[in-house]
């Protein structure tokens, strides 16, 4: 009976032990691909296969999104670009998601961008370059995830989120190994008396034919 709830113990822990696995490594695999991505092209939003997620902090865009939600933008030539697509670009190292309202002829010759916030009632005050663009909006949308993908890059989040479960399944995986070599050198131990007693009982019974 002792022995079928450890098993059972032990198949519950190996089972928490995949799913955390299975669910910390693509995080961890992401993240390192996203912190990589942001060293080596610091002008743009990291993002992994050409899709970039960005955090809505504003309510400029509301109710198309909300504050709070977690959006994706997909890389695109800027030349495709039509009114109506909604745009994430960076004014001074900020993101910025607002709507195409007009396409323009810059005074270089290149093309500017009209853009405005659906919430707000006046265009934005200075027109977007090409240059800027990091991406076109796909449509979709995690509703209040941004809050968390805010607090998961925070020192806070990477310790709670990433750090401590790490943490926690090493000890897990140390504590299991120990508790498997102790068992391993018990059953050593009762195998190596058990073969000391026949030996023994051998030598009795020898002694006793003499």
């Amino acid at each position: 009976m002792a022995d079928t709830k450890k098993n059972k113990k032990e198949r519950i822990f190996t089972a928490v032990n995949i799913v955390m696995c299975v669910i910390l490594i693509p995080v961890i695999l992401i993240n390192m691909i996203v912190i990589v991505n942001s060293y080596i092209h610091p002008d743009e939003i990291p993002g992994v296969f050409g899709i970039r997620p960005v955090a809505v902090l504003s309510g400029s865009m509301e109710e198309t999104f909300m504050t709070g939600d977690l959006i994706f933008v997909k890389k695109t030539d800027s030349t495709t670009l039509k009114e109506g697509d909604v745009i994430c670009y960076l004014v001074d190292g900020q993101a910025v998601t607002h709507r195409v309202i007009g396409i323009e002829q810059a005074e270089d010759g290149g093309t500017a961008y009209i853009t405005k916030g659906d919430a707000n009632n006046t265009e934005d005050a200075e027109p977007v370059r090409p240059e800027q663009i990091q991406g076109v909006w796909n449509g979709r949308r995690l509703a209040g995830a941004g809050n968390f993908v805010v607090f998961l890059s925070s020192t806070t989040g990477m310790i709670v989120f990433i750090v401590c479960p790490v943490l926690l399944l090493i000890v897990w995986d140390v504590v299991r190994r120990w508790k498997y070599d102790k068992k391993e050198k018990s059953r050593a131990d009762e195998l190596e008396a058990e073969l000391n007693a026949l030996k023994a009982a051998q030598k009795a019974g020898t002694d006793e034919n003499i």
